[in-house]
């Protein structure tokens, strides 16, 4: 099945959508490990660090908005259709996962939202809208925070010419600065929520790449630059959590989390520029990114559960389930890239 174009795609962004979304994957697998896996468990701790593949995509996801809707500001056509395409890329294979666990809930309570009482919020989750309970498919709070994002910039792309679009980054950052705390209404953490500064930033990130002369470097040595970048992101996890007892959240998390993402962003597209692209296997896991992020942590529940049933409390048991959980959620995720997502998308595009 062929994959569908992209206006504009950079390869090494859809590189970092693959890196992304792989930390996303080995965060989780740590967690069924020590779920599933005994008292011996080989995933180091460091690994639970992965969560940073999410502060990754939102400073992808600016820089991905600012480079579809060059030279279509003040246009209510292209306005709608930025809209238009951003809630149907999210929406269609989200509301398939959804129904997924809202069955799983009606059968199984137990098996769905258990840090939060088993509890969930039907509606909120099928419109992903801000709420004091995590969604039915519990990545989807992040999918929260990209409908914010599109409904903000389609408001900026609408009323104000293009040249104006770095001012009305720099105070949408500036209101988060002032009002980004959490309070008890769920809404006011979304729209005041400080990792909204690693979306800025990323359309920032795109304005300076479309707009100002090539940054000249070593592609290799950008690239390395940007692993660096990757290992303070461990090492600021490591630091934080020892001080703490916890991970990175709100402006701590765009500290420890945010800048590193920046700057790999910045590295690793100023590469592209400078000839040196990201293996082709990440490329294609940045394709199918969105159905593996959706569809993993189902996947490794089934093998965690099946694993319970045969698991002995030995190393090799846990190298041979996580091996398997890890290739089965690659082998799904694809699966649903190609016979689920792409097909949705298409059915969408014959509507735009």
């Amino acid at each position: 099945m062929s994959i569908p174009k992209t206006v504009n795609k950079l390869l090494n962004i859809q590189a970092l959508r693959g890196v992304a979304v792989l930390l996303v994957v080995v965060f989780h697998l740590t967690l069924i490990e020590r779920k599933y896996g005994g008292s011996t468990t080989i995933l180091p701790d460091f690994l639970q660090f992965g969560m940073f593949g999410v502060d990754l995509f939102f400073v992808i996801s600016g820089f991905v908005m600012v480079t579809v809707t060059r030279g279509k500001f003040q246009s209510l056509k292209h306005s709608l259709m930025f809209l238009y395409h951003r809630i149907s890329r999210i929406y269609p294979l989200y509301w398939v996962y959804t129904t997924i666990a809202l069955i799983v809930f009606l059968v199984r309570p137990s098996w769905v939202n258990s840090s939060q009482g088993n509890q969930v919020n039907i509606l909120a989750s099928y419109l992903l809208l801000p709420d004091e309970l995590l969604p039915l498919v519990q990545v989807g709070w992040t999918l929260i925070h990209e409908v914010y994002f599109y409904i903000v910039f389609f408001v900026i792309m609408l009323t104000l010419p293009e040249k104006f679009l770095t001012a009305a980054m720099l105070l949408w950052g500036g209101v988060i600065a002032v009002f980004g705390q959490s309070t008890g209404n769920p809404y006011y953490n979304i729209v005041f929520n400080p990792l909204t500064i690693e979306f800025i930033v990323g359309c920032l990130l795109a304005v300076h790449y479309y707009n100002f002369k090539e940054v000249k470097l070593n592609g290799n040595l950008l690239v390395g630059v940007a692993v660096l970048a990757l290992l303070a992101a461990i090492l600021g996890y490591v630091y934080f959590e020892d001080q703490t007892g916890t991970s990175p959240d709100g402006w701590w998390r765009v500290l420890y989390y945010g800048i590193p993402a920046i700057i790999i962003v910045f590295c690793i597209t100023t590469a592209e520029q400078n000839k040196v692209t990201l293996p082709a296997s990440l490329i294609q896991s940045g394709n199918a990114s969105y159905s593996i992020y959706l569809s993993h942590l189902f996947t490794i529940n089934v093998i965690g559960r099946l694993w319970s049933i045969f698991a002995n409390d030995s190393i090799v048991d846990n190298f041979v389930a996580i091996v398997i959980a890890f290739t089965a959620v690659i082998i799904v995720g694809f699966l649903s890239y190609w016979y689920v997502e792409i097909p949705l998308l298409k059915v969408s595009r014959k509507f735009a």
